[in-house]
């Protein structure tokens, strides 16, 4: 299926290392998956000071494709403090291809899904520890209004058996919440070895009590809704028009080009001189 999503976390002691970013990706080729999100983690706050984003240079050497799978740039942003929400329209997050905010508190995640929805396209949670608030029904229906998604990670179940318990019980809110709509399901995983096929994946899902179509929608089609929310962010403005160069135009659209753009200049100065020239005797 080609709307199917998954997340490698960028980590700056194997950001260089593209072998082992081969590696990952041959087993997401072999499983199924043909596409997945480079994830790059920071503190919003430590890392915005004097109007300056820095984010490192992680993400500016990685491909657009290994081995027939798709490569996005996504961005997590730790926040925990509102205000900082409208730095959201800043320029360096305009090279990700997928923006996601893991609010800290409650006021952030309201500000963000009620007044900043169009500047990032995913909420997440740290898997490894119990939700720090309480979720409720009016944010995810907020949330769902204003096409933001809710990621589930499943990684961290399999990789330590402790963590089961809070993974269930966070998942337990996400679905009472969201009602199993709206979901995105990953890995975050950086070792093969923790990778699942899609069909493997459906099925860790019951456990945690995902429905198999809300599963299923959050591994495919809720991805690619995703996708086309966030290229239409960064090609399009405000979701309505697109600058595309007349030559990437084919003949069978040529008609949208308009007519002086295919006249020489002579012919342009022709064109814009009066048919009759009134003359005063």
């Amino acid at each position: 299926s080609s709307g199917i999503n998954a997340e490698w976390p960028l980590r700056p002691g194997n950001a260089g290392n593209h072998h082992h970013l081969e590696e990952l990706c041959k087993v997401y080729s072999k499983l199924g998956y043909k596409v997945i999100a480079v994830n790059h983690e920071i503190d919003f706050q430590a890392a915005f000071s004097k109007n300056k984003l820095n984010i490192g240079s992680y993400l500016k050497e990685i491909p657009k494709t290994i081995h027939g799978v798709k490569l996005l740039k996504r961005i997590t942003l730790n926040c925990s403090d509102a205000s900082l929400l409208r730095n959201l329209k800043h320029s360096t997050l305009l090279e990700f291809d997928i923006i996601a905010i893991c609010p800290r508190n409650e006021d952030v995640l309201s500000q963000a899904i009620r007044t900043f929805y169009n500047h990032f396209h995913l909420i997440t949670f740290d898997s490894t520890k119990i939700l720090p608030f309480r979720l409720k029904h009016s944010h995810m229906n907020f949330a769902e209004q204003n096409n933001i998604s809710i990621e589930v990670c499943y990684s961290h179940i399999i990789k330590d058996n402790s963590l089961c318990r809070v993974l269930v019980s966070n998942c337990k809110d996400i679905n009472w919440t969201s009602r199993n709509r709206n979901i995105i399901i990953s890995s975050n995983v950086d070792d093969p070895l923790y990778i699942r096929g899609p069909f493997d994946v459906i099925n860790l899902m019951a456990v945690l009590g995902i429905s198999f179509k809300s599963a299923k929608a959050g591994l495919t089609t809720n991805c690619k809704k995703l996708w086309l929310k966030a290229h239409s962010r960064k090609s399009t403005y405000n979701g309505i028009m697109s600058r595309v160069p007349t030559a990437q135009i084919d003949s069978g659209s040529s008609w949208i080009i308009p007519e002086k753009l295919h006249m020489s200049d002579d012919e342009q100065d022709c064109a814009s001189l009066p048919k009759k020239m009134k003359v005063k005797e």
